[in-house]
């Protein structure tokens, strides 16, 4: 694995998941995931403000529920009380695993903790998210009718709609075991495993089901993409790049400008710009661009979120003047599609906040700063990684136009 390039950045990212996009960080060594809108690096904070002549690296992207989609209403028998204590019981195994690890285990026990302590923190959120990913596995659990015995598929459903995950990866273990030979079968039955295992932060079980299933199944670009997503969740980028590079070739018998290639390859672009390869970043994130755009128009969330990307990759590149067009264009999308005190629309002021003052005009720079905390202050809180990075580059900023 090579050495991860001191670059800060907050990332938009368009994740398989629904509504939701993880935000990874680096402080002090220390990897952090956020539940939210983006992947945070911060290592060289202080030198981004205090040389704002400098490259300067970015911020990149209680009852039953019922859900509503194209299967038809699904009721899940999981409390907002309960998700949350699933939560603190997760915390308090990692925290117990933390105090005795000193291996290479312990990066992603921290990365772990870190994704439970932003779920606690905007529970409410988190949940409806984790009731989202219930449905969406339960569709794709009904997909298999004919390849997985009717009794226990029967029995894993009605498990995840009672928001029973362990008896129902319990079951897809049966199902794994039992199909041996059979493997499209075996290999559906691993993945679906993981997707368990990811959901209930476990993040080394989760690989080591996906990776089953790419072995047995070595061209499904879900897989692929998956166990990609996951390591480039975990900076193992050299083995994210990997994977998510065999699923854009699978994916572009589809054609070049269909969704599936232009999310492969905004992800590509996200980990280029992690590894500090910022014009082998660029290359992938405009052709994405250009996909997304022929596919919905200029204004569609993914578009905004791809050029809020190229706005990091050129700010790094300390083409700030360049950042900013990127970012006010991505910043006219957000406030398009959402309102003013979406995350989204005040990551989008917070990068132009520091790409402005990277140019030298401070009051301007100050005056998004300012924005983007009122912002996160009100749709994240007060403890959100996103909503205390912005105040670190504001307090930086403040203190560095009275220099």
């Amino acid at each position: 694995m090579k050495k991860k390039p001191k670059i800060a950045t907050m990332i938009s990212t368009m994740q398989q998941k629904p509504s939701i996009a993880t935000m990874t960080g680096i402080m002090k060594k220390k990897p952090a995931i956020a539940a939210s809108i983006g992947i945070m690096v911060l290592i060289t904070l202080t030198a981004i403000i205090s040389n704002s002549g400098e490259n300067i690296s970015q911020k990149t992207q209680s009852g039953d529920a019922i859900i509503h989609g194209g299967t038809g209403d699904i009721n899940i028998g999981l409390t907002l009380e309960q998700h949350e204590q699933r939560l603190k019981s997760r915390e308090t195994e990692v925290r117990a695993e933390l105090e005795h690890t000193h291996t290479a285990d312990r990066q992603v026990l921290e990365v772990e903790l870190s994704t439970i302590e932003q779920q606690l923190q905007n529970s409410q959120a988190s949940y409806e998210t984790h009731i989202a990913g219930l449905k969406e596995q339960i569709a794709q659990l009904e997909q298999q009718r004919g390849e997985f015995p009717d009794a226990l598929l029967d029995q894993a459903i009605e498990a995840l709609q009672q928001g029973e995950s362990e008896k129902a990866a319990q079951l897809l273990k049966q199902i794994e075991e039992e199909g041996e030979g059979d493997i499209k079968r075996v290999a559906e039955a691993a993945f679906q495993g993981g997707k368990i295992a990811e959901d209930a932060i476990r993040y080394t079980n989760a690989l080591a089901h996906y990776e089953k299933a790419v072995r047995l199944q070595p061209d499904n670009t879900l897989y692929l993409n998956q166990v990609g997503s996951l390591h480039r969740q975990l900076a193992n980028y050299e083995e994210a790049l990997e994977y998510l590079e065999r699923a854009l070739t699978n994916d572009q018998m589809f054609g070049e400008d269909h969704p599936k290639v232009a999310t492969v390859r905004n992800n590509l672009g996200e980990i280029w710009i992690s590894l500090g390869k910022y014009h082998k970043a660029i290359e992938y994130l405009e052709l994405a661009q250009t996909s997304f755009i022929r596919t919905y128009d200029k204004d569609y969330p993914e578009v905004a979120k791809t050029r809020n990307n190229l706005g990091t990759a050129w700010q790094a590149l300390g083409e700030h003047q360049k950042a900013i067009e990127y970012y006010e264009l991505a910043l006219t999308s957000f406030i398009r599609t959402y309102d003013e005190d979406h995350p989204e629309v005040a990551m989008a002021r917070s990068n132009l906040g520091v790409a402005w003052f990277a140019l030298g005009e401070h009051p301007k720079g100050i005056e998004y700063l300012e924005l983007a905390k009122a912002g996160f202050k009100e749709s994240l809180g007060d403890n959100h990684p996103h909503t205390q990075g912005n105040q670190k580059f504001l307090d930086m900023a403040l203190q560095k136009s009275k220099e």
